[in-house]
Formats: C-alpha cells, sequence, structure tokens
C-alpha cells in the first residue's frame, strides 16, 4: 500500500538548502517533516518542527543549512514492513513519522502516526479562553458599531472562526471574557445554530488590560488552559504545543511566532569613522509574542480579578514570583487580525482556500 508517496517530492531536501528556503515547503506540504536526501534520494537526516524549535531557541538564523539543524540517524523501516511493525517502532520510540526505504536506501514513501493510529483527532479536556473584551480601537470604525469579537471573516465573525479552528483539533469547551459591548456577544452565543462546542462567559465590569480577567476564571478552571486574543489566528499543532508545554514544565508558555524583517537600505559599520562594511538591505528575524499562551492554574494566583495589568507585566511578574515560563517557537501561518492591513490580508487568503 502506497501511504504518502506522490507527496515526497515536495519533501525531499537537500543538506545544504537554507533553512529559509526550506520552511516555506514544509508547511505547504503540512507533514511537519522534511527529508534530507542525497542525489540519490538516500536518506541522510530528518527535519522536524521539533529540530527546527530548537534551532531557533539555540539562536540559529534562517541562512543555516540543514545538515546542522537535521538529526542524522532517524527510524527507518523496509518498504512492505506490516503496519503490527510499524506501530511497535513507533510507540517504542515515541515517534510520529517513519521514512520507509528500499534495499538501497533510497526513500520509496512515508508512514505517518495518523496512518496506523489515527483516524480523526480525539476531543481533549484542555479549555480554550479567549480574550474577547477590548474596545478594538485599531478596527475603527467597525468597532464603533460591533465589538472586536464579531468583526466578520467570510460568513462567520472573528471569535467563531478562531473557535471552529480549535474544534477542529479537538477541543468544545471556550470561556469568552467579555467587557465592551458584551451584550451582542452573548446574544450571538445563546442562539441555536448547531454548534458542537460549549460556552460560558465572564465579564470585566471595568477595563482590566489584556490579562486582567482572568482572575475571574479561578472557579472555571482546572487543569492546564490555552489563552488566545480574540484577533489572533494561529496555524498550529496545539497538540505539539501542549505536549512541549508539559515535557518542560512550565507554569507559562508564551507561542513566539518567527517574523522575518528588512532593512530597505544598505546597513554600515564604522570604527572610528572609517568604513569597515556594508551589508545591503540585511534580514533580521525575531520570535514575537502571537498572543496565545498555555498556562496552569496557579498562574490565576497572582491575578486578583479586579485589577488593570497586561499580558507583558503579567508574564514578567510570574518570572520574578519563580513560575518556570518559556517560549514556543511557531514558523507557521499566524494572522493578527485586529489590525487593518493583516484583516484585509486574512481576508483575502481565506477566498483561496
Amino acid at each position: 500500500m502506497s501511504w504518502h508517496a506522490t507527496q515526497l517530492a515536495s519533501i525531499l531536501t537537500s543538506p545544504r538548502e537554507k533553512l529559509a528556503d526550506a520552511l516555506p515547503r514544509m508547511e505547504k506540504a503540512a507533514l511537519q517533516l522534511l527529508l534530507v536526501v542525497d542525489e540519490d534520494k538516500r536518506l541522510l537526516g530528518t527535519v522536524t518542527d521539533g529540530d527546527i524549535r530548537r534551532a531557533l531557541l539555540r539562536g540559529y538564523g534562517l541562512e543555516i543549512t540543514l545538515d546542522k539543524v537535521m538529526y542524522p540517524k532517524p527510524r527507518v523501516l523496509p518498504v512492505g514492513t506490516s503496519l503490527d511493525a510499524a506501530r511497535k517502532l513507533m510507540l517504542e520510540n515515541n515517534i510520529r513519522h517513519v521514512p520507509l526505504v528500499d534495499n538501497r536506501g533510497r526513500v520509496a514513501d512515508l508512514l505517518l502516526w495518523l496512518d496506523v493510529f489515527e483516524h480523526r483527532r480525539a476531543s481533549r479536556s484542555e479549555q480554550v479562553v479567549i480574550m474577547a473584551g477590548g474596545k478594538g480601537t485599531r478596527l475603527d470604525p467597525f468597532t464603533k458599531i460591533l465589538p472586536k469579537p464579531m468583526i466578520p471573516l467570510g460568513d462567520k465573525p472573528i471569535v467563531e472562526v478562531i473557535m471552529d479552528k480549535f474544534y477542529a483539533q479537538g477541543f468544545t469547551s471556550f470561556i469568552l471574557s467579555l467587557g465592551y459591548k458584551a451584550e451582542i456577544v452573548r446574544l450571538y452565543f445563546s442562539e441555536e445554530n448547531g454548534r458542537r462546542y460549549n460556552v460560558s462567559f465572564v465579564q470585566e465590569d471595568e477595563p482590566l488590560g489584556t490579562a486582567g480577567s482572568l482572575g475571574l476564571l479561578k472557579e472555571k478552571v482546572s487543569g492546564t488552559f490555552i489563552v488566545t486574543n480574540c484577533d489572533v489566528i494561529l496555524e498550529v499543532d496545539y497538540n505539539s504545543l501542549l505536549g512541549y508545554h508539559r515535557e518542560k514544565s512550565y507554569d507559562f508558555t508564551v507561542v513566539g511566532a518567527l517574523k522575518q524583517f528588512t532593512i530597505p537600505y544598505g546597513v554600515l559599520r564604522a570604527e572610528d569613522g572609517e568604513l569597515k562594511t556594508i551589508d545591503e538591505k540585511p534580514n533580521f528575524h525575531f520570535l514575537v509574542n502571537t498572543g496565545v499562551y498555555v498556562l496552569e492554574p496557579s498562574i490565576l494566583d497572582l491575578v486578583m480579578g479586579k485589577e488593570f495589568i497586561h499580558m507583558t507585566d503579567l508574564i514578567i511578574l510570574a518570572r520574578e514570583k519563580g513560575f518556570k515560563v518559556g517560549v514556543y517557537p511557531h514558523y507557521g501561518d499566524w494572522f493578527d487580525v485586529g489590525q487593518w492591513e493583516e484583516y484585509r490580508q486574512t481576508l483575502r487568503l481565506l477566498d483561496t482556500r
């Protein structure tokens, strides 16, 4: 049986390819994997999303070549291996991809965890908190009439698009933190329209900043939970994110998106007035805060529920109080639809899907 042989061309790569060039292909293929091969398609190593995260956290730039990132001794199976043998290998080694090779070590096919274990995503117990109480002044004049979470993206409001994406990964319990024009949001979700998930609310009596309303959740959450802004659309594997959070024993995980910036000028470096180098239109990359987080309930003890505090201040406070705060690097799509240009780009993207 052929599994993903027809997709191999999109994920085969050279050890000398740069990460910046490989990432777009990896995202487009949506297999969370690159197979590094020689000129005869013999397997040299694999590059997973975990390998890329580790490279970014070590400070490597996008110009690094894949031979510096790849895992050089991946587990493989010969073509024609039984599914029972594949299951055993995956379970014993905790791996989610197994390349299938011929008798010369050339890649012939690929077997994924989903192929042998799952045909649909299991329901998840973690709750999702959506911060939906801000005024959304960056989207004026729409938000003078509608609250930001109700601004339409296609035929649904932003907040429901976000919830549908979570639901597609097994999440069914949502808490919306409301403030500005809260009655419109409540009315929308009180209508029966066949939703397959549960929605509850907390409400600010007055603006509490981007994190203050978390103090209202103390009686509503009992385990690890996700927090997202209501203007963020993030194409991320939440199972991987939660696994990373737990593996590292973090109390607070910030999802950081990889963003590239190009300075549109020649950058000069001089010493004592003497020119040393000219770097023409250099590229830089940074991990920037996406507005998506994973929290443990103990973090809520830092927020009273009646005080104004922004999320950045809460993160700093958590570190000062001895909580373990980490970063999960994300290199896929991320849209901040709370500003007009990103909103328009997101609409154009949805029209093409």
